[in-house]
């Protein structure tokens, strides 16, 4: 490592990424801490140079940066802000710096990457909106600590009302009820408010589980899930096969409200349904 350490210096950016690999590959064999911590910290500054390059450089560094943050993730600890978006860069560039936010996230930066990351879902890119709210909700499962502070953020973007964005928050407040449940049910009112815009089957599906899953708490939930029963055979499979669990989980919890519309909902799965799925699930 002492021998190729110059190289990490190099002008050409595939010598210094074949030089921060072979010292990640011997790194393995040093057992002393300050000797690791010591070639550790000389891999940070040709990395980081790495992303003031050409897109195409940025982007295999960005990759590499991903890989050894799995195994090191110390590495690049004092770097984050260089993997804050820039308005220019391509949308795989983002969708990489993204990734390497949620593997730096921790208790004492969740702030700052949750106000970059609030900035980033106004902007026009839908594409691009969508990974970053995806991302808050990463950072919510990855810090349980943190996770109060990522509901939040979600919780004023679901007030802006905007389609696709209201949407791709419920996608992502699924999967934290899932990680965390019966924790955050105050969010619930606002989101059952929004069910007029929910047009993709992903976001509705999704909220078709938050409220079979929170039958109990949410006082319409026979009437809220009647309307999306109104267009069962013109929906695709996901949400189909939601429907019929979140009904069965509301029978369970309300059966009064719920056995009539169930005993139709099951005759259509087993006598009109094509999809073998959805008569398996019901078998």
């Amino acid at each position: 490592m002492d021998r190729v350490s110059s190289r990490l210096s190099h002008s050409n950016p595939g010598v210094v990424i074949s030089t921060v690999r072979l010292t990640m590959k011997y790194l393995d064999y040093l057992t002393n801490p300050d000797q690791i911590r010591k070639y550790t910290k000389k891999l940070a500054a040709p990395l980081i140079s790495l992303l003031a390059g050409e897109h195409e450089i940025a982007y295999v560094a960005l990759k590499n940066i991903n890989l050894i943050l799995q195994k090191r993730p110390n590495v690049l600890e004092k770097e984050l802000k260089m993997f804050f978006c820039n308005f220019n860069d391509p949308i795989y560039i983002k969708v990489e710096k993204l990734d390497i936010l949620v593997r730096l996230a921790d208790i004492k930066n969740i702030d700052l990457i949750l106000h970059e990351l609030k900035e980033y879902a106004n902007e026009i890119d839908v594409e691009f909106v969508r990974r970053s709210i995806r991302t808050i909700g990463r950072c919510a499962i990855k810090l349980e600590k943190a996770s109060e502070r990522c509901v939040q953020a979600l919780w004023e973007l679901l007030r802006t009302r905007v389609s696709y964005v209201v949407q791709e928050c419920i996608i992502v407040i699924k999967d934290i009820f899932r990680k965390y449940p019966g924790k955050y049910e105050a969010i619930l009112k606002d989101m059952c408010e929004n069910l007029k815009i929910l047009e993709e089957p992903e976001a509705k599906a999704s909220m078709i589980w938050i409220i079979g899953e929170y039958a109990e708490i949410i006082e319409n939930a026979a009437a809220i899930l009647g309307e999306f029963m109104k267009s069962f055979k013109d929906e695709s499979a996901m949400v189909q096969i939601q429907l019929l669990t979140a009904y069965v989980k509301l029978y369970l919890t309300r059966p009064e409200e719920a056995q009539d519309t169930i005993m139709e909902l099951l005759r259509i799965c087993t006598e009109e349904s094509e999809n073998p799925d959805l008569r398996d699930r019901y078998s």
